[in-house]
């Protein structure tokens, strides 16, 4: 049951309902979508496009992206949008799963406090931020959950050949908007992906402080249900298909240009 307070009904507008004849609305598609799409605000555009094009409104669960594959997996969620390629694959060749549709990338950053940025200005790449940061005696806010964003900041520290529990790593569970008002609260550094940031940095004394290189690069992708665990096949198809029409990709790639006279997502080739 979707009792979570992240549920969101994404109600189809009236003016699309008439245009289906008036006729009973059909059943809402139930999407578990990463925290990073709901909190950056993508999906409250998404969600009425969608609706309005095929006549079905959308019902999303923002979770992470251990937690939206699961529900899934198990009947619970009609489709997914994800950013774990590595959960994503293994889901995918034990059957839990029957597709993957990647549909847009951004990419990860490592913010803090705008006056720690002098600990990490002379890093070639993340793994020498993140020495740089480990070394500071600064303080780092974990996301410590089943999203994606934690998932690969697990991948970073190893990288840098840093323990994932040290004791300047703070464990918090939360989505990303949440992490980053602790990063603020904690005077602490985090990992974020760079649309929720951009969205939601408004007074927090934060800056971006590390971005670039391929190991930042954040994929999203939409999973559909494996046929014989049932499910809703046609409607995460149709969900995936119109996140890649040209109506979708011009919704992607032009969301945050008016607002942060940036694109905050790129859809995907």
């Amino acid at each position: 049951m979707w009792t979570r307070r992240a549920v969101a009904r994404l109600v189809l507008p009236l003016g699309a309902w008439l245009a289906c004849g008036g006729r009973e609305r059909a059943r809402p598609l139930r999407l578990a979508a990463t925290s990073s799409v709901h909190d950056s605000g993508l999906l409250a555009v998404l969600g009425p496009a969608f609706s309005a094009a095929h006549g079905r409104p959308l019902e999303v669960l923002a979770v992470g992206s251990r937690r939206a594959i699961d529900l899934l997996a198990t009947g619970r969620a009609d489709v997914a949008l994800t950013h774990s390629p590595v959960e994503e694959a293994q889901a995918l060749a034990s059957g839990r799963i029957g597709g993957r549709t990647p549909v847009m990338r951004n990419a990860y950053v490592l913010v803090g406090p705008v006056e720690y940025a002098g600990i990490v200005a002379g890093a070639a790449d993340m793994r020498g931020a993140l020495r740089a940061v480990a070394g500071s005696g600064r303080r780092f806010v974990s996301r410590g959950d089943d999203s994606g964003t934690y998932q690969r900041e697990l991948q970073l520290w190893a990288a840098a050949g840093i323990p994932g529990e040290s004791a300047f790593i703070l464990p918090f569970q939360g989505s990303m908007a949440e992490a980053l008002r602790q990063a603020a609260r904690e005077h602490a550094f985090t990992l974020s992906d760079r649309a929720t940031f951009l969205a939601r940095r408004g007074d927090l004394g934060l800056a971006i402080l590390f971005q670039g290189g391929s190991d930042l690069d954040n994929v999203h992708a939409v999973l559909e249900p494996a046929p014989e665990r049932g499910g809703d096949i046609e409607g995460a198809r149709a969900f995936a298909e119109f996140l890649r029409s040209p109506a979708g990709r011009r919704l992607i790639g032009g969301f945050g240009v008016d607002t942060l006279g940036e694109p905050l997502f790129t859809p995907v080739q």
